[in-house]
């Protein structure tokens, strides 16, 4: 289906959606019917693709790295604002590659692109309750789009008539309030007024927002979704929330690049397959350097200079020790 070029088009017409299509393939799992819900109305959820052990385990591990903050090499989660707590999920090893790298969610999105894909970004995110929407609701690609702003490469209205990206939300617990929403359809629209709803006129960001589905499920529910769609958070919410989140890009449009390097334990890539290691990112090029990367936003912190002092410091103590002892034993000596 040729997406509608113009915004008053018969999208505005279309009936009320209905609640998110869920697959459950804890037995079997009809790859065709779920390309075309994503094909249809952008996004759906697969439930059963994983075990409750893996996820017991990776919510173990995200527990212990979301107790403290990184600091000077010790393990933690990344701070960006006051909401939300940031982990690499890759950090974590072991079961939780089996989540992130799933060959059953692999050839779902790469049938729905029509292409090879690779994995661009994902994040352990932490997502605290609030009173008010600091997360709105968005669509991540519109015509001209580029991660970087002086990237040369930038979308055109030819390379939205694709699946640009395939995203995807893992809820590590139940999830209600709080829980992804998309705009049923929306990524047939491919963003005419770009991607702030905010900038929509009166009109088409009523009709957009009328066509938003709440995807309430359970652990280990993975929300796939069409980037180009309207979507993000219930907010405001009274619920905190923890999700892996994902983001598979298309390589015949934007080629083999990643936002940033994904850093993997050697340890777990010898059990990866070929197409596993392709998708993860093997000998890919990336599109945001990682010293300028989203997670390293904290160094604009007016207590960064004040924090980095005091680490800099932390062992001047020590230092002091040994040189106190050392002038001693000389004196002795």
């Amino acid at each position: 289906m040729t997406p509608p070029q113009n915004p008053s088009s018969d999208f505005y017409s279309l009936a009320s959606p209905k609640a998110v299509t869920v697959f459950n393939v804890s037995d079997s799992l009809d790859v065709a019917a779920a390309c075309k819900c994503l094909n249809d109305r952008g996004f759906c959820i697969l439930r059963g693709l994983f075990s409750n052990t893996d996820i017991e385990k990776v919510n173990s591990q995200v527990e212990q790295y979301f107790a403290a903050p990184a600091i000077a090499g010790a393990p933690g989660y990344v701070k960006v604002d006051h909401a939300k707590k940031l982990l690499n999920p890759f950090t974590l090893g072991g079961p939780v590659i089996n989540l992130l790298l799933d060959k059953r969610v692999i050839e779902i999105v790469e049938k729905v692109m029509n292409s090879e894909c690779i994995l661009a970004e994902t994040v352990v995110k932490f997502d605290r309750a609030s009173s008010y929407t600091y997360f709105p609701l968005h669509s991540d690609f519109s015509v001209g789009w580029a991660k970087a702003s002086d990237s040369k490469q930038k979308l055109t209205h030819e390379d939205l008539l694709d699946p640009v990206g395939i995203g995807g939300a893992l809820y590590l617990h139940p999830t209600s309030e709080g829980a992804f929403c998309y705009c049923d359809r929306t990524h047939l629209l491919m963003s005419p007024y770009g991607q702030k709803l905010s900038k929509y006129p009166s009109t088409e960001k009523q009709a957009i927002l009328a066509r938003k589905v709440r995807c309430d499920g359970q652990a280990g529910d993975l929300v796939l979704f069409d980037d180009r769609g309207f979507h993000g958070p219930d907010q405001p919410t009274n619920a905190d929330r923890t999700v892996i989140l994902l983001d598979y890009y298309r390589v015949d449009t934007l080629g083999r690049v990643q936002v940033s390097p994904m850093p993997i334990w050697s340890s777990d890539i010898a059990g990866l397959c070929e197409t596993q290691l392709r998708v993860a990112g093997c000998g890919a090029k990336y599109l945001v350097d990682p010293l300028k990367y989203s997670h390293t936003r904290f160094r604009n912190n007016f207590l960064y200079g004040f924090l980095s002092w005091l680490i800099e410091n932390s062992y001047f103590h020590l230092h002091l020790k040994q040189k106190l002892k050392n002038y001693i034993w000389r004196i002795d000596k």
